[in-house]
């Protein structure tokens, strides 16, 4: 049997998001020999590569764990505190949990002996995700007083010989062995021997998503790694907060309109430094994101990694009282609410995408951009199109902090990545406004459904939860439904996952 829960409406609920783990519940003895393919010496201990562990049963299953990592929510760990192998993306991996799995079972009956063996006491597992253009840097998973082995499980299948991908280790300053990953390879080494991973070429548009467990002896230390916690959006003083005597046109920069009257604000010091200051820190250190490679056809915007808040906490905040202030002196307009609230982060070598917010709608977005360090050539701007003339730009965007684009949102736009020596992110804080409540509610549960199922489950599962959440017309009432009704969905799911996991093995 294989247990999955599917993180589902985080952009709602933000922290209570529940990752699917090892949950190989029937994961058997490997098909072929246990034997590595590839085993070497080292100075400071072995090398050995298993690439025929898992038959097609298992392999489905470690291909469903894949999907399920990508329904989990990441960390990026930015320029400031990135991992000293310099793979910025993470997402720790509950070891508890995965020692009830067949697949620890495995992966210790395969390694030498250690003091750790079967425990998890000293397990750091993860997993990470290699992107093109990662700082990549010479690293021991050990220092040089500790001991103990690195298991990597290659979760991606690179799909072209040039795609590169390969882990190096490394012996007196010179390359001792270097492994081209396969997909469902694993890969053990002792964990003092230095290591560094090729990033995947630039023609790559996809991750190499890798399981990276580190057992430690019991008598050694584990690294401490930066604390990641998940915290609820910043109120700061309220919306109440918010200047009576706040004029909008007094921020107003630059204002263009596309042939269809269109229009496009350019608005600088519309929030205090303060607010910013603190708005970064929760961006930084507590978000979440979640991890969409699949590169798709059409009209998408391709970001790769977002993150999603909580619009009912984020109306309570002196930052949603400027914003809709700013909407409501600029557009004439008093009821605007949000249905996304979210952060994108791009870097230099992502490839963002010419696209529209809705489709048949008065709406507008509300794009601030925030990063300090960025100065005039940096790039990392957002540029905007006419409807039916691309080539013809109608404005470009300078990024630059604590600047807000606002924008129809049928305006045809594009993220551009910031320029190629920037080793940080850009990032972008985007809340999309319908306008009325009611719409916004609706609009949220209806996007929610739209990104997490498929298309053939979009219409039945929108009626299904349309039905359980009654007809009421009171958003405020329906709101309240809607984010009680996930939550115990959620906490519903985690209960049958950890009971899975506890049946995992029986007879």
């Amino acid at each position: 049997m294989n247990v999955c829960i599917i993180v589902k409406y985080a952009a709602i609920l933000g922290g209570l998001t529940f990752l699917c783990i090892p949950i190989i519940t029937t994961l058997t003895s490997p098909s072929t020999s246990k034997l590595p393919q590839i085993s070497k010496s080292h100075s400071l201990g072995s090398i050995s590569y298993f690439k025929l562990l898992f038959g097609s049963d298992q392999k489905n299953q470690l291909r469903e764990l894949r999907s399920a990592l990508f329904g989990g929510y990441w960390k990026y760990y930015d320029h400031e505190h990135t991992p000293k192998d310099g793979v910025s993306w993470q997402l720790p991996v509950d070891a508890t949990l995965l020692s009830q799995s067949p697949l620890w079972k495995l992966i210790n009956e395969i390694i030498p002996q250690t003091d750790a063996n079967g425990s998890t006491e000293h397990v750091d597992a993860r997993a990470r995700v290699l992107r093109r253009g990662d700082n990549v840097k010479i690293h021991s998973s050990c220092n040089e007083v500790e001991s103990g082995y690195s298991v990597l499980l290659f979760l991606s299948q690179l799909s072209d010989k040039n795609d590169y991908g390969e882990i190096l280790f490394f012996q007196d300053d010179d390359v001792h062995t270097t492994i081209q990953p396969v997909q469902y390879g694993l890969l053990v080494w002792s964990c003092r021997i230095p290591y560094q991973f090729q990033y995947p070429s630039i023609s790559t548009g996809f991750g190499q998503v890798l399981l990276q467990i580190t057992i430690y002896n019991k008598v050694d230390v584990k690294p401490t790694y930066l604390p990641h916690t998940v915290k609820h959006f910043p109120v700061f003083r309220g919306t109440d907060a918010i200047n009576k005597t706040f004029r909008a046109e007094d921020h107003l920069t630059s204002v263009e309109y596309t042939a269809l009257h269109r229009p496009i604000y350019v608005l600088d010091n519309l929030f205090r430094e303060d607010l910013l200051s603190e708005l970064r820190e929760h961006l930084y250190l507590s978000s979440q994101y979640y991890y969409d490679d699949s590169d798709d056809a059409g009209e998408t915007d391709n970001v790769q990694w977002i993150s999603g808040h909580r619009t009912h906490e984020f109306v309570k905040s002196e930052m949603w009282g400027i914003v809709k202030e700013t909407l409501t002196q600029i557009t004439g307009h008093a009821d605007w609410y949000p249905y996304d609230v979210s952060c994108n982060l791009n870097r230099a070598w992502d490839h963002t995408r010419i696209h529209k917010d809705c489709y048949d709608k008065d709406e507008y977005t509300f794009l601030l951009y925030l990063n300090p360090e960025f100065k005039p050539g940096d790039l990392g701007g957002t540029v905007f199109y006419e409807h039916e003339d691309l080539f013809n730009i109608v404005s470009s965007v300078q990024n630059r902090y604590g600047r807000v684009a606002l924008f129809h949102c049928e305006i045809k736009h594009a993220a551009r990545p910031p320029h190629a020596y920037l080793t940080n992110a850009r990032y972008s804080f985007a809340v999309k406004v319908a306008r009325s409540k009611l719409d916004a509610v609706q609009r949220e549960m209806q996007q929610s459904l739209w990104n997490d199922l498929d298309d053939e489950e979009k219409p039945e599962e929108l009626a299904k939860l349309t039905e359980e959440l009654g007809s009421d017309r009171d958003p405020d009432v329906l709101e309240a439904h809607f984010v009680k009704y996930f939550l115990e969905e959620m906490e519903k799911r985690h209960e049958d996952l950890e009971e899975a996991l506890r049946q995992a093995g029986t007879g």
